[in-house]
């Protein structure tokens, strides 16, 4: 009985990850299409705390490839007790202006911390898209335009990818992750079902922002960013996933494994107000988890069969990605990403029991920002 409920388990698991592949390819398939005519863009940028990073990130963004004079750039310092400012006033005076700084300043509409700064930087915005990045993020000179590229009359929201750097082990292993989450992400989408957005890699036209009331009008969230982009898409708008190299971002990955449970714990919370289809991917992954502590205590025939399923099945979805990304040097840690992965489901669902999230000097709770 056991046995043919494992079976079972890796055969979901299995197919789950074919029809995932496919969705892959189909998002693979799409590309930026060249711009003849370049509407005016605003890039905002919402930095708290990031002094280190913030200076690479507006030189990144101030070396577009995009007409000059159709791109805005916009970084808003999201009260932050370092340096940060400072650091956005002198790259807007080295590049002459070209860069629009601001602070975020108290509203009574209710809506706090990086929502907050993201809302008044659109209020600042005078492109009619808007596309968002982080501090610690390094866009390539192709991004604005390759991004662009994907708006059509039947698109009105772009998500991307984002690459976590990895010069070392650890920084693999979350590199992987990362990829992990958002191959399923661009999978799910080219079925006009998705289940998650990274917001250091979105865009979306002003207009369609706008129409929804902006982040004033949606419910706060762990994860503001995909609470946005679901008010979006639950409009009916059209949305693609973008995955290639030359809009996808570089991010720092997280300094030690605190961060890390830090963050999981935030986008775990954040996903806990998920999409049906996402709450599906979250059973099965349930599953494939008991299925792989249990593996261990049956034959040794069962439990290769259950591990080499997760092998497999993480490979044929993650393959075509670091391939297209250019990061197929990450597969050196493919067996070791896999009880890295193991071990942070089986830690974070305790984590998210807990309703506090601690991230970047302040406390989210399930209904505001400290």
């Amino acid at each position: 009985m056991l046995e043919t409920a494992l079976y079972i388990v890796c055969g979901i698991y299995l197919v789950e990850y074919l029809v995932f592949a496919f969705g892959i390819r189909r998002a693979l398939a799409g590309t930026p299409k060249l711009l003849e005519e370049f509407p005016k863009i605003s890039i905002i940028v919402a930095a708290r705390n990031e002094e280190a990073n913030i200076e690479a990130c507006l030189e990144a963004l101030l070396r577009q490839d995009y007409p000059v004079d159709r791109c805005q750039v916009i970084a808003v310092n999201d009260e932050s007790d370092d340096d940060t400012l400072t650091v956005m006033n002198r790259v807007a005076d080295r590049w002459g202006g070209r860069i629009r700084v601001i602070t975020t300043t108290a509203e009574s509409s209710g809506i706090v911390g990086k929502a907050k700064a993201i809302a008044q930087g659109v209020d600042s915005a005078s492109g009619e898209i808007i596309l968002l990045t982080d501090a610690d993020c390094i866009p390539p000179t192709t991004w604005a335009s390759a991004t662009v590229g994907r708006f059509s009359d039947s698109v009105d929201v772009v998500a991307g990818f984002t690459l976590v750097r990895s010069s070392k082990l650890f920084h693999r292993l979350q590199q992987l992750d990362w990829l992990h989450l958002q191959a399923i992400a661009a999978a799910s989408m080219s079925f006009n079902s998705p289940v998650g957005v990274v917001g250091n890699n979105l865009a979306f036209r002003k207009s369609t922002y706008e129409a929804i009331g902006g982040y004033r009008n949606v419910r706060f969230s762990m994860t503001e960013d995909f609470a946005l982009f679901l008010a979006m898409y639950r409009r009916g708008v059209g949305v693609a996933y973008a995955c290639d190299d030359v809009s996808c971002v570089e991010t720092q990955p997280c300094a030690d494994l605190q961060t890390v449970l830090r963050q999981k714990h935030r986008w775990g919370r954040g996903g806990m107000e998920s999409t049906p289809h996402g709450y599906s991917i979250l059973v099965v992954a349930f599953l494939m988890l008991c299925a792989l502590c249990i593996a261990p205590f049956t034959s040794p025939l069962i439990w290769g069969i259950v591990w080499g399923t997760k092998f497999i099945a993480d490979l044929i979805l993650l393959l075509p990605v670091l391939r297209e990304l250019k990061a197929v040097n990450s597969l050196t840690s493919f067996v070791l990403f896999q009880f890295y992965f193991l071990a942070q489901a089986l830690v974070v669902p305790l984590m998210i029991v807990n309703p506090n999230v601690h991230w970047k000097g302040r406390v989210f709770t399930a209904r505001s920002v400290k």
